[in-house]
């Protein structure tokens, strides 16, 4: 039979594949499902192509879903609305078609599991109107739903806005039509597509029942599928289950990105226990205090070359920690054999997992003390998955490149479960070089390219980038440390097809919050963009009031956005919130602005915040400045005590200049600065280096500069 879906957005929202009429196709394969719905219209436009899009498809079942958007516009009674709606109905009626009306407007269910009323979208005309369509359906026999979106209202992992669900929202949806479009059809819908997604567990086994012969991860001359992958995964998930003796492990991992990694990370997925990714930037008592805090079952190295992290290891030991150690790389040494993992016949149990179960212990990027290690949990990651989808429009017809470390957010929070999810292959390489990173973009015919802006910077810098084919290319996005609004520019020329984000982040928070989209990349270079749906900030000042738009202020987020806390820290996340207008916010540390369209841009860290004579100077300010000088690569800036007879002011602007034209002198960069700031801003000093030291989020490690 033909199936036509007819109403406004709600019919099509999803995109491509992610429409409920795409998830009922798959649930319902022997039947033809055509979508004809067209976002933002009303019963008037409706009605105008009623004979085209539905009457001339000569439907055996018409979806009907009709009157949000007349509700938005309040231009007509609702009794007009229905009117409308009969008409329709008849129409279709008379051509032979069965009818089913699809309401938005009828009960939901609450948090406690009860059926409520609607308060968002709703009013007396939506009510009214309700109970109209409900009566028609009645005196027509058609069959009725009176909220396709019953079961989705204030879940947030649903929605690709306040207004228009997801993917993943129109699986609800689907069930919601599922069971009266069945009997119209006289058939059985297969289980597919089932909102059944609690954990990166389900993505993953999803993906392997769905897509088993899609290529999952690429890296180097090995390639697996779906179906490959899950062998291995199973297998190293049996031997990381026996190494843990018969626990569920919290496994570390001290690797470049390898496809080792990837199949460890879904090994201990599978397991419902933790990955530990160590920061391979990190000194040798931080990651000594890590395995003290976390207490790991099973470390993976490369070999014996991972020194470091064997004597943090040690020190450990020694105070009576005990840890597996496998080695990935084949060698003679005493360290256990990761092949031995692979080789495993040990099957592992599948334990009841819930979805605020633990999956990554991610440790903050500091680079000297013990870093804190923020607990995301699966139900985090599903948020975050959903926001990744709506910040970079990610679909399944992507192929991912996968550059940023592996023990980064982007890469675990991000790359690896939407990859499952939306069942696209990841393609892993471990080198930042450029002719490395093009070569990969032109063979694996890349579409999605997240990194820091460094990498960016030195593929603009290659002289033989046209010889490479980068067509395939979708996105290019970047976050970690501000973009150069030159580099900004030249991304733009070298790349004119290509849409550029900004986006952003903390490791405390559960998902990306912010995005600067292509279309806002020219003029606002230097913003970080708007906030994700679902996603509450504010910028307050130091008696926390809100600041005016344009007004610098410490950048706060709801306590709602945040990790549950820090491994075995208790206690410590609750010590950077602050309780503002009766609710719980969490201090980022940030200093940012605001502006009235709402786009923020971050002027540094509020410790960063450089004082000269009583005058706030913000680093981000002068490095934007200094950036914008063509012979300037990099610039970082930092406050220094005033000395001698200019003491009086407390501190002074210092610089650091990584210089792209040797030719660039102190007293270019000081007339560039005298003409774009206030005196008080230009820096005093200025340090020339081949360099900036970063870590591996790419942020600027300033304790570093002498």
């Amino acid at each position: 039979m033909k199936v036509v879906c007819f109403g406004d957005s709600l019919t099509s929202c999803g995109g491509p594949g992610g429409r409920y009429s795409d998830i009922l196709q798959d649930r319902f394969p022997r039947h033809v499902f055509v979508n004809k719905g067209i976002g933002g219209e009303s019963f008037v436009e409706a009605r105008e192509r009623f004979a085209a899009d539905v009457l001339d498809e000569r439907p055996d079942v018409l979806l009907i879903e009709l009157g949000a958007n007349d509700w938005w516009r309040d231009e007509r009674p609702y009794t007009a609305w229905g009117a409308d709606l009969e008409e329709m109905i008849v129409r279709a009626r008379s051509a032979g078609a069965r009818v089913v009306v699809l309401g938005v407007f009828g009960l939901f269910r609450g948090p406690a599991g009860r059926l409520i009323k609607k308060v968002y979208g709703t009013d007396e005309r939506a009510e009214g109107y309700q109970r109209l369509e409900e009566r028609l359906a009645g005196e027509h026999g058609c069959r009725y739903v009176a909220n396709i979106q019953q079961e989705i209202i204030d879940d947030r992992r649903c929605w690709e806005d306040r207004n228009h669900p997801n993917e993943y929202g129109n699986r609800h949806v689907a069930d919601a039509i599922e069971a009266p479009l069945g009997e119209l059809l006289g058939d059985s819908p297969l289980p597919l597509r089932k909102p059944v997604l609690e954990t990166t567990r389900d993505f993953w086994r999803e993906a392997v029942q769905l897509a088993p012969n899609r290529l999952a991860v690429v890296d180097g001359d090995h390639r697996l599928t779906f179906k490959q992958a899950d062998e291995m995964v199973e297998r190293i998930a049996g031997g990381l289950y026996r190494a843990a003796g018969g626990a569920v492990p919290k496994v570390a991992l001290y690797l470049p990105n390898s496809l080792e990694y990837f199949l460890i990370y879904w090994a201990v997925q599978r397991l419902g226990g933790a990955v530990v990714p160590l920061n391979t930037w990190l000194k040798e008592d931080a990651v000594a205090g890590i395995f003290r805090s976390v207490q790991p079952e099973i470390l993976v190295v490369r070999g014996p070359q991972d020194e470091m992290a064997l004597r943090a290891l040690g020190a450990w030991t020694a105070e009576g920690g005990k840890a597996a150690v496998y080695a990935t790389e084949h060698a003679d040494h005493p360290l256990l054999d990761f092949q031995s993992l692979i080789d495993s016949d040990v099957q592992a149990p599948v334990l009841e997992m819930a979805r605020d179960t633990l999956s990554i212990i991610m440790h903050t990027s500091g680079t000297t003390s013990a870093p804190k290690g923020a607990m995301m949990r699966h139900s985090d990651l599903m948020f975050n998955v959903a926001a990744a989808i709506n910040a970079h429009s990610f679909s399944s017809d992507d192929i991912h490149l996968l550059v940023n470390p592996m023990f980064h957010c982007t890469a675990l929070y991000s790359s690896l479960p939407t990859a499952a999810y939306q069942k696209t292959p990841v393609v892993i390489v471990s080198s930042a070089a450029p002719e490395l990173l093009m070569e990969v973009v032109q063979k694996e015919r890349i579409t999605t390219f997240l990194s820091v802006p460094t990498v960016f910077q030195k593929i603009l810098s290659m002289k033989d980038l046209d010889r490479f084919d980068w067509s395939s290319l979708r996105v290019m996005a970047f976050a970690g440390s501000p973009m150069p609004v030159p580099a900004v520019h030249a991304l733009r020329e070298r790349f004119p097809g290509v849409s550029l984000h900004n986006f952003f982040g903390l490791t405390e928070t559960i998902s990306m919050t912010h995005v600067l989209r292509n279309d806002d990349v020219e003029t606002r270079p230097d913003s970080i963009g708007r906030l994700l749906p679902f996603v509450e900030a504010r910028i307050v000042d130091d008696k926390d009031q809100g600041t005016p738009p344009g007004t610098p202020g410490e950048l706060l987020f709801a306590r709602e956005e945040v990790i549950p806390g820090y491994y075995h820290q208790p206690g410590r996340l609750e010590e950077a919130c602050s309780e503002i207008d009766g609710k719980l916010w969490f201090r980022t540390g940030d200093l940012a602005v605001v502006d009235e369209e709402g786009y923020f841009t971050i002027k540094g860290r509020k410790k960063d915040m450089i004082i000269v004579g009583g005058e706030n100077v913000f680093s981000a300010e002068v490095e934007a400045v200094l950036a914008a000088h063509e012979k300037v690569a990099e610039a970082a800036v930092k406050g220094v005590p005033a000395a001698g007879v200019r003491s009086h002011l407390g501190e002074l602007v210092k610089a650091y200049i990584v210089r792209s034209d040797a030719s660039l002198s102190e007293a270019d960069l000081r007339r560039h600065c005298y003409e774009r700031l206030p005196s008080y801003k230009v820096p005093a000093y200025f340090v020339f280096l081949d360099a900036l030291p970063r870590n591996p989020a790419g942020k600027v490690v300033k304790d570093e500069l002498q």
